[in-house]
């Protein structure tokens, strides 16, 4: 493998329009790093959570719908 081959293979960040050999940057870069892609993955795990407590919601508003078809209201506005 050529150092071309190599240079091609490193893991990059690109930031803000320039792009960064994550090898060269110092310990605290690289957990900077890590730390938004936890951010991240946090991020997505709690918008998955969300659309399917909406999900719930919405069919939860649909059975009681269902169900006050057949009762009597207590008053008509």
């Amino acid at each position: 493998m050529s150092d071309s081959d190599a240079a091609k293979n490193q893991p990059k960040l690109k930031f803000e329009d320039r792009e960064y050999s994550i090898d060269t940057l110092p310990k605290e870069g690289k957990a900077l790093i890590d730390g938004l892609k936890t951010a991240e993955q946090q991020i997505k795990l709690h918008e998955d959570n969300l659309k399917l407590i909406s999900f719930s919601k919405a069919k939860m508003v649909e059975e009681l719908k269902k169900i006050l078809k057949d009762v009597e209201p207590l008053n008509e506005t």
